[in-house]
Protein backbone atom coordinates (compact mmCIF):
# COMPACT_ATOMS: atom_id res chain seq x y z
CA UNK A 1 0.00 0.00 0.00
CA UNK A 2 2.80 2.40 0.86
CA UNK A 3 4.54 1.69 -2.46
CA UNK A 4 1.32 2.41 -4.38
CA UNK A 5 0.90 5.71 -2.54
CA UNK A 6 4.49 6.66 -3.32
CA UNK A 7 3.94 5.88 -7.01
CA UNK A 8 0.76 7.97 -7.09
CA UNK A 9 2.48 10.89 -5.38
CA UNK A 10 5.37 10.59 -7.84
CA UNK A 11 3.09 10.80 -10.87
CA UNK A 12 1.09 13.64 -9.30
CA UNK A 13 4.27 15.59 -8.67
CA UNK A 14 5.45 14.85 -12.21
CA UNK A 15 2.19 16.12 -13.72
CA UNK A 16 2.29 19.22 -11.54
CA UNK A 17 5.90 19.85 -12.59
CA UNK A 18 4.98 19.51 -16.26
CA UNK A 19 2.02 21.86 -15.86
CA UNK A 20 4.17 24.42 -14.07
CA UNK A 21 6.86 24.19 -16.74
CA UNK A 22 4.39 24.74 -19.58
CA UNK A 23 2.77 27.63 -17.72
CA UNK A 24 6.19 29.26 -17.28
CA UNK A 25 6.78 28.92 -21.02
CA UNK A 26 3.53 30.78 -21.70
CA UNK A 27 4.54 33.51 -19.25
CA UNK A 28 7.95 33.88 -20.93
CA UNK A 29 6.31 34.11 -24.37
CA UNK A 30 3.99 36.88 -23.12
CA UNK A 31 6.90 38.74 -21.55
CA UNK A 32 8.86 38.51 -24.80
CA UNK A 33 5.95 39.94 -26.79
CA UNK A 34 5.44 42.70 -24.23
CA UNK A 35 9.14 43.59 -24.38
CA UNK A 36 8.99 43.98 -28.17
CA UNK A 37 5.89 46.17 -27.92
CA UNK A 38 7.66 48.48 -25.47
CA UNK A 39 10.50 49.01 -27.97
CA UNK A 40 8.18 50.70 -30.49
CA UNK A 41 8.30 54.05 -28.71
CA UNK A 42 12.07 54.32 -29.15
CA UNK A 43 11.96 53.50 -32.89
CA UNK A 44 11.69 56.48 -35.25
CA UNK A 45 12.41 54.89 -38.64
CA UNK A 46 9.75 52.95 -40.49
CA UNK A 47 12.28 50.45 -41.85
CA UNK A 48 13.33 49.44 -38.36
CA UNK A 49 9.69 49.38 -37.32
CA UNK A 50 8.84 46.95 -40.13
CA UNK A 51 11.61 44.62 -38.96
CA UNK A 52 10.25 44.93 -35.45
CA UNK A 53 6.81 43.96 -36.76
CA UNK A 54 8.32 40.75 -38.13
CA UNK A 55 9.85 39.99 -34.73
CA UNK A 56 6.52 40.78 -33.12
CA UNK A 57 4.71 38.36 -35.43
CA UNK A 58 7.21 35.63 -34.57
CA UNK A 59 6.75 36.33 -30.85
CA UNK A 60 2.97 36.10 -31.24
CA UNK A 61 3.30 32.79 -33.10
CA UNK A 62 5.45 31.47 -30.28
CA UNK A 63 2.87 32.63 -27.74
CA UNK A 64 0.06 30.92 -29.65
CA UNK A 65 2.07 27.70 -29.93
CA UNK A 66 2.99 27.52 -26.25
CA UNK A 67 -0.50 28.56 -25.12
CA UNK A 68 -2.08 25.95 -27.39
CA UNK A 69 0.15 23.20 -25.98
CA UNK A 70 -0.51 24.32 -22.41
CA UNK A 71 -4.28 24.51 -22.76
CA UNK A 72 -4.39 21.26 -24.71
CA UNK A 73 -2.58 19.67 -21.79
CA UNK A 74 -5.17 21.13 -19.42
CA UNK A 75 -8.03 19.94 -21.63
CA UNK A 76 -6.84 16.37 -22.08
CA UNK A 77 -8.05 14.92 -18.72
CA UNK A 78 -11.51 16.39 -19.19
CA UNK A 79 -11.68 15.11 -22.76
CA UNK A 80 -10.74 11.64 -21.53
CA UNK A 81 -13.38 11.84 -18.82
CA UNK A 82 -15.99 12.96 -21.35
CA UNK A 83 -15.20 10.06 -23.69
CA UNK A 84 -15.12 7.57 -20.82
CA UNK A 85 -18.41 8.81 -19.38
CA UNK A 86 -20.14 8.67 -22.76
CA UNK A 87 -18.78 5.15 -23.36
CA UNK A 88 -20.02 3.84 -20.01
CA UNK A 89 -23.36 5.55 -20.48
CA UNK A 90 -23.84 3.93 -23.90
CA UNK A 91 -22.93 0.51 -22.50
CA UNK A 92 -25.45 0.90 -19.68
CA UNK A 93 -28.17 2.01 -22.08
CA UNK A 94 -27.47 -1.02 -24.29
CA UNK A 95 -27.75 -3.30 -21.27
CA UNK A 96 -31.06 -1.71 -20.30
CA UNK A 97 -32.40 -2.07 -23.83
CA UNK A 98 -31.32 -5.59 -24.80
CA UNK A 99 -30.87 -7.52 -21.54
CA UNK A 100 -33.59 -8.94 -19.34
CA UNK A 101 -33.01 -7.46 -15.91
CA UNK A 102 -34.87 -7.26 -12.65
CA UNK A 103 -36.32 -4.04 -11.25
CA UNK A 104 -33.52 -3.58 -8.71
CA UNK A 105 -30.82 -4.04 -11.33
CA UNK A 106 -32.63 -1.64 -13.66
CA UNK A 107 -32.80 0.99 -10.91
CA UNK A 108 -29.08 0.58 -10.17
CA UNK A 109 -28.12 0.87 -13.85
CA UNK A 110 -30.32 3.91 -14.37
CA UNK A 111 -28.66 5.60 -11.41
CA UNK A 112 -25.21 4.76 -12.81
CA UNK A 113 -26.19 6.12 -16.22
CA UNK A 114 -27.34 9.35 -14.61
CA UNK A 115 -24.06 9.62 -12.68
CA UNK A 116 -22.01 9.14 -15.86
CA UNK A 117 -24.17 11.71 -17.64
CA UNK A 118 -23.45 14.26 -14.92
CA UNK A 119 -19.73 13.48 -15.13
CA UNK A 120 -19.79 14.03 -18.88
CA UNK A 121 -21.60 17.35 -18.42
CA UNK A 122 -19.08 18.46 -15.79
CA UNK A 123 -16.23 17.57 -18.14
CA UNK A 124 -17.85 19.56 -20.96
CA UNK A 125 -18.27 22.53 -18.60
CA UNK A 126 -14.59 22.42 -17.67
CA UNK A 127 -13.61 22.19 -21.35
CA UNK A 128 -15.68 25.28 -22.14
CA UNK A 129 -14.18 27.26 -19.25
CA UNK A 130 -10.62 26.39 -20.30
CA UNK A 131 -11.42 27.30 -23.91
CA UNK A 132 -12.64 30.72 -22.76
CA UNK A 133 -9.38 31.27 -20.86
CA UNK A 134 -7.35 30.39 -23.97
CA UNK A 135 -9.14 32.87 -26.21
CA UNK A 136 -8.88 35.53 -23.51
CA UNK A 137 -5.08 35.20 -23.64
CA UNK A 138 -4.80 35.30 -27.44
CA UNK A 139 -7.30 38.13 -27.94
CA UNK A 140 -5.58 40.19 -25.24
CA UNK A 141 -2.23 39.78 -27.01
CA UNK A 142 -3.71 40.78 -30.37
CA UNK A 143 -5.44 43.78 -28.81
CA UNK A 144 -2.10 45.00 -27.44
CA UNK A 145 -0.42 44.56 -30.83
CA UNK A 146 -3.20 46.40 -32.64
CA UNK A 147 -3.22 49.27 -30.16
CA UNK A 148 0.54 49.73 -30.49
CA UNK A 149 0.38 49.67 -34.28
CA UNK A 150 -2.37 52.30 -34.33
CA UNK A 151 -0.17 54.49 -32.14
CA UNK A 152 2.70 53.96 -34.58
CA UNK A 153 0.46 55.01 -37.46
CA UNK A 154 0.04 58.51 -36.00
CA UNK A 155 3.80 59.12 -36.23
CA UNK A 156 4.06 58.54 -39.99
CA UNK A 157 2.43 59.98 -43.07
CA UNK A 158 -0.10 58.24 -45.27
CA UNK A 159 2.32 57.61 -48.13
CA UNK A 160 5.04 56.11 -45.95
CA UNK A 161 2.54 54.07 -43.94
CA UNK A 162 1.19 52.37 -47.07
CA UNK A 163 3.77 49.59 -46.72
CA UNK A 164 2.52 48.76 -43.20
CA UNK A 165 -1.21 49.13 -43.95
CA UNK A 166 -1.75 45.46 -44.96
CA UNK A 167 -0.41 44.27 -41.60
CA UNK A 168 -2.73 46.65 -39.75
CA UNK A 169 -5.70 45.28 -41.69
CA UNK A 170 -4.54 41.74 -40.96
CA UNK A 171 -4.29 42.48 -37.23
CA UNK A 172 -7.81 43.91 -37.19
CA UNK A 173 -9.08 40.81 -38.96
CA UNK A 174 -7.24 38.45 -36.58
CA UNK A 175 -8.42 40.31 -33.47
CA UNK A 176 -12.04 40.33 -34.62
CA UNK A 177 -11.85 36.62 -35.45
CA UNK A 178 -10.25 35.69 -32.13
CA UNK A 179 -12.68 37.83 -30.14
CA UNK A 180 -15.59 36.30 -32.04
CA UNK A 181 -14.43 32.83 -31.01
CA UNK A 182 -14.13 34.08 -27.43
CA UNK A 183 -17.69 35.40 -27.49
CA UNK A 184 -19.01 32.13 -28.90
CA UNK A 185 -17.25 30.20 -26.14
CA UNK A 186 -18.77 32.55 -23.55
CA UNK A 187 -22.16 32.09 -25.18
CA UNK A 188 -21.86 28.33 -24.72
CA UNK A 189 -20.99 28.82 -21.04
CA UNK A 190 -23.99 31.11 -20.51
CA UNK A 191 -26.33 28.66 -22.22
CA UNK A 192 -25.00 25.97 -19.92
CA UNK A 193 -25.62 28.19 -16.89
CA UNK A 194 -29.18 28.88 -18.05
CA UNK A 195 -29.80 25.17 -18.48
CA UNK A 196 -28.50 24.47 -14.97
CA UNK A 197 -30.82 27.11 -13.51
CA UNK A 198 -33.73 25.68 -15.49
CA UNK A 199 -33.00 22.19 -14.15
CA UNK A 200 -32.92 23.50 -10.58
CA UNK A 201 -36.23 25.29 -11.11
CA UNK A 202 -37.78 22.06 -12.40
CA UNK A 203 -36.50 20.23 -9.34
CA UNK A 204 -37.97 22.87 -7.03
CA UNK A 205 -41.29 22.71 -8.88
CA UNK A 206 -41.39 18.93 -8.40
CA UNK A 207 -40.66 19.27 -4.69
CA UNK A 208 -43.01 22.27 -4.36
CA UNK A 209 -40.62 24.28 -2.18
CA UNK A 210 -40.86 27.93 -1.16
CA UNK A 211 -41.33 30.76 -3.62
CA UNK A 212 -38.31 32.70 -2.33
CA UNK A 213 -35.86 30.20 -3.82
CA UNK A 214 -37.77 30.14 -7.10
CA UNK A 215 -37.71 33.94 -7.26
CA UNK A 216 -33.95 33.96 -6.68
CA UNK A 217 -33.44 31.42 -9.46
CA UNK A 218 -35.64 33.46 -11.79
CA UNK A 219 -33.55 36.53 -11.03
CA UNK A 220 -30.34 34.61 -11.77
CA UNK A 221 -31.86 33.29 -15.00
CA UNK A 222 -32.80 36.82 -16.01
CA UNK A 223 -29.27 38.09 -15.28
CA UNK A 224 -27.78 35.23 -17.31
CA UNK A 225 -30.14 36.06 -20.19
CA UNK A 226 -29.11 39.72 -20.16
CA UNK A 227 -25.45 38.72 -20.09
CA UNK A 228 -26.12 36.39 -23.01
CA UNK A 229 -27.66 39.27 -24.96
CA UNK A 230 -24.55 41.37 -24.28
CA UNK A 231 -22.32 38.54 -25.50
CA UNK A 232 -24.42 38.20 -28.66
CA UNK A 233 -24.12 41.94 -29.25
CA UNK A 234 -20.35 41.62 -28.89
CA UNK A 235 -20.36 38.69 -31.33
CA UNK A 236 -22.26 40.75 -33.90
CA UNK A 237 -19.85 43.61 -33.33
CA UNK A 238 -16.87 41.39 -34.08
CA UNK A 239 -18.60 39.86 -37.10
CA UNK A 240 -19.04 43.40 -38.38
CA UNK A 241 -15.39 44.18 -37.63
CA UNK A 242 -14.41 41.13 -39.67
CA UNK A 243 -16.45 42.43 -42.58
CA UNK A 244 -15.11 45.96 -42.12
CA UNK A 245 -11.53 44.67 -42.25
CA UNK A 246 -12.29 42.79 -45.47
CA UNK A 247 -14.12 45.82 -46.90
CA UNK A 248 -11.14 48.07 -46.15
CA UNK A 249 -8.82 45.59 -47.85
CA UNK A 250 -11.00 45.39 -50.97
CA UNK A 251 -11.37 49.17 -51.12
CA UNK A 252 -7.62 49.59 -50.83
CA UNK A 253 -7.08 47.11 -53.67
CA UNK A 254 -9.65 48.90 -55.84
CA UNK A 255 -7.99 52.23 -55.13
CA UNK A 256 -4.58 50.84 -56.02
CA UNK A 257 -5.93 49.48 -59.31
CA UNK A 258 -7.58 52.77 -60.20
CA UNK A 259 -4.51 54.81 -59.29
CA UNK A 260 -2.10 52.46 -61.01
CA UNK A 261 0.23 54.43 -63.29
CA UNK A 262 2.08 52.96 -66.27
CA UNK A 263 5.40 54.60 -67.12
CA UNK A 264 6.81 54.41 -70.68
CA UNK A 265 10.32 54.97 -71.93
CA UNK A 266 10.93 57.80 -74.34
CA UNK A 267 10.72 56.85 -78.01
CA UNK A 268 10.98 58.70 -81.33
CA UNK A 269 9.29 56.24 -83.65
CA UNK A 270 5.49 56.86 -83.95
CA UNK A 271 4.84 53.20 -84.71
CA UNK A 272 6.64 52.17 -81.53
CA UNK A 273 4.61 54.73 -79.58
CA UNK A 274 1.41 53.34 -81.08
CA UNK A 275 2.39 49.78 -80.13
CA UNK A 276 3.08 50.91 -76.56
CA UNK A 277 -0.33 52.58 -76.44
CA UNK A 278 -1.93 49.32 -77.58
CA UNK A 279 -0.04 47.43 -74.86
CA UNK A 280 -1.18 49.93 -72.23
CA UNK A 281 -4.78 49.56 -73.40
CA UNK A 282 -4.50 45.78 -73.21
CA UNK A 283 -3.16 46.05 -69.64
CA UNK A 284 -6.11 48.23 -68.68
CA UNK A 285 -8.45 45.71 -70.29
CA UNK A 286 -6.91 42.89 -68.26
CA UNK A 287 -7.31 44.90 -65.03
CA UNK A 288 -11.01 45.53 -65.66
CA UNK A 289 -12.14 41.96 -64.81
CA UNK A 290 -10.16 42.15 -61.59
CA UNK A 291 -11.75 45.50 -60.79
CA UNK A 292 -15.26 44.24 -61.49
CA UNK A 293 -14.57 41.15 -59.38
CA UNK A 294 -13.43 43.35 -56.49
CA UNK A 295 -16.54 45.51 -56.87
CA UNK A 296 -18.77 42.44 -56.69
CA UNK A 297 -16.87 41.26 -53.64
CA UNK A 298 -17.31 44.68 -52.04
CA UNK A 299 -21.05 44.61 -52.74
CA UNK A 300 -21.37 41.16 -51.18
CA UNK A 301 -19.54 42.30 -48.05
CA UNK A 302 -21.74 45.38 -47.75
CA UNK A 303 -24.84 43.16 -48.04
CA UNK A 304 -23.58 40.93 -45.24
CA UNK A 305 -22.90 44.00 -43.14
CA UNK A 306 -26.48 45.16 -43.69
CA UNK A 307 -27.80 41.78 -42.53
CA UNK A 308 -25.71 42.10 -39.37
CA UNK A 309 -27.32 45.48 -38.69
CA UNK A 310 -30.77 43.87 -39.08
CA UNK A 311 -29.82 41.06 -36.68
CA UNK A 312 -28.54 43.62 -34.19
CA UNK A 313 -31.84 45.52 -34.33
CA UNK A 314 -33.80 42.29 -33.81
CA UNK A 315 -31.59 41.33 -30.88
CA UNK A 316 -31.98 44.78 -29.34
CA UNK A 317 -35.77 44.44 -29.54
CA UNK A 318 -35.58 41.03 -27.86
CA UNK A 319 -33.43 42.45 -25.09
CA UNK A 320 -35.80 45.39 -24.58
CA UNK A 321 -38.74 42.98 -24.36
CA UNK A 322 -36.86 40.90 -21.79
CA UNK A 323 -36.07 44.00 -19.72
CA UNK A 324 -39.69 45.23 -19.96
CA UNK A 325 -41.07 41.86 -18.87
CA UNK A 326 -38.68 41.71 -15.94
CA UNK A 327 -39.51 45.27 -14.88
CA UNK A 328 -43.23 44.55 -15.16
CA UNK A 329 -42.83 41.43 -13.07
CA UNK A 330 -40.78 43.39 -10.56
CA UNK A 331 -43.50 46.05 -10.37
CA UNK A 332 -46.16 43.38 -9.88
CA UNK A 333 -44.12 41.78 -7.13
CA UNK A 334 -43.59 45.16 -5.49
CA UNK A 335 -47.31 45.97 -5.76
CA UNK A 336 -48.28 42.62 -4.27
CA UNK A 337 -45.76 43.18 -1.50
CA UNK A 338 -47.23 46.61 -0.78
CA UNK A 339 -50.73 45.12 -0.71
CA UNK A 340 -49.53 42.41 1.61
CA UNK A 341 -47.90 44.99 3.88
CA UNK A 342 -51.07 47.10 3.85
CA UNK A 343 -53.29 44.10 4.57
CA UNK A 344 -50.87 42.96 7.20
CA UNK A 345 -50.96 46.42 8.80
CA UNK A 346 -54.79 46.35 8.96
CA UNK A 347 -54.73 42.86 10.35
CA UNK A 348 -52.06 43.90 12.82
CA UNK A 349 -54.19 46.82 14.01
CA UNK A 350 -57.15 44.49 14.48
CA UNK A 351 -55.04 42.08 16.45
CA UNK A 352 -53.64 44.92 18.56
CA UNK A 353 -57.16 46.23 19.28
CA UNK A 354 -58.30 42.74 20.16
CA UNK A 355 -55.31 42.25 22.43
CA UNK A 356 -55.99 45.60 24.13
CA UNK A 357 -59.64 44.64 24.72
CA UNK A 358 -58.59 41.28 26.09
CA UNK A 359 -56.04 42.97 28.36
CA UNK A 360 -58.68 45.47 29.57
CA UNK A 361 -61.17 42.71 30.24
CA UNK A 362 -58.52 40.70 32.00
CA UNK A 363 -57.60 43.75 34.11
CA UNK A 364 -61.26 44.34 35.04
CA UNK A 365 -61.65 40.70 36.01
CA UNK A 366 -58.49 40.84 38.05
CA UNK A 367 -59.62 44.03 39.85
CA UNK A 368 -63.05 42.54 40.57
CA UNK A 369 -61.47 39.37 41.90
CA UNK A 370 -59.06 41.42 44.00
CA UNK A 371 -61.92 43.53 45.44
CA UNK A 372 -63.99 40.48 46.29
CA UNK A 373 -60.97 38.90 47.89
CA UNK A 374 -60.43 41.97 50.07
CA UNK A 375 -64.08 41.96 51.12
CA UNK A 376 -63.95 38.31 52.09
CA UNK A 377 -60.79 38.81 54.10
CA UNK A 378 -62.33 41.87 55.79
CA UNK A 379 -65.44 39.91 56.84
CA UNK A 380 -63.35 37.07 58.17
CA UNK A 381 -61.25 39.40 60.35
CA UNK A 382 -64.13 41.56 61.72
CA UNK A 383 -66.75 38.84 62.19
CA UNK A 384 -68.84 39.46 65.42
CA UNK A 385 -67.67 43.02 66.02
CA UNK A 386 -70.13 44.69 63.74
CA UNK A 387 -73.74 43.82 63.00
CA UNK A 388 -75.06 44.79 59.74
CA UNK A 389 -78.45 46.41 60.31
CA UNK A 390 -81.09 46.51 57.68
CA UNK A 391 -83.84 49.15 57.42
CA UNK A 392 -86.46 46.57 58.59
CA UNK A 393 -84.64 45.93 61.86
CA UNK A 394 -84.49 49.66 62.59
CA UNK A 395 -88.32 50.09 62.33
CA UNK A 396 -88.87 46.99 64.48
CA UNK A 397 -86.71 48.50 67.23
CA UNK A 398 -88.62 51.76 67.18
CA UNK A 399 -92.21 50.31 67.31
CA UNK A 400 -92.24 49.09 71.04
CA UNK A 401 -91.32 52.55 72.20
CA UNK A 402 -94.37 54.01 70.47
CA UNK A 403 -96.87 51.52 72.05
CA UNK A 404 -95.60 51.68 75.69
CA UNK A 405 -97.06 54.63 77.70
CA UNK A 406 -94.67 56.95 79.40
CA UNK A 407 -93.96 56.13 83.04
CA UNK A 408 -95.00 58.75 85.67
CA UNK A 409 -92.37 60.87 87.13
CA UNK A 410 -91.57 60.04 90.80
CA UNK A 411 -92.88 62.49 93.35
CA UNK A 412 -90.51 64.34 95.42
CA UNK A 413 -90.66 63.87 99.11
Amino acid sequence: MQDERDVEEYFENLQEFKRKTMQDQVVRAKDNLRKILLQHKTTDKLVLLLKMYEEEDEAYKELVTTATLFYQYLLQPFRDMRELAMLYKMEILKSLEFEELGPRRIAVLEKEAEDWRKRAEDAVSSIQDITVNYFVETSKALAGMLKQMEEDKRRFGQASWASAAPRLEKLKFMLAKETLQLMRAKEMCLNRRKEDIRERMRGLADRSEGTDTVDQLELRYYEAQLELYDVKFESLKNEELLLVAQIDTVRRQIKELKEEVVYYDTCEDPEELQSLAVMGGSQRDTSRPTLSKLNRRLQQLETKRGSICARRAYLRNKKDQCVDLHEEKHREAQHSEEQFIQHHAVQLKREQRKQEEEKRKEWVDQERERTLSRLRSFRERKQGQYVLKTPGSKTAARSPQLLTPPSPCPSSV
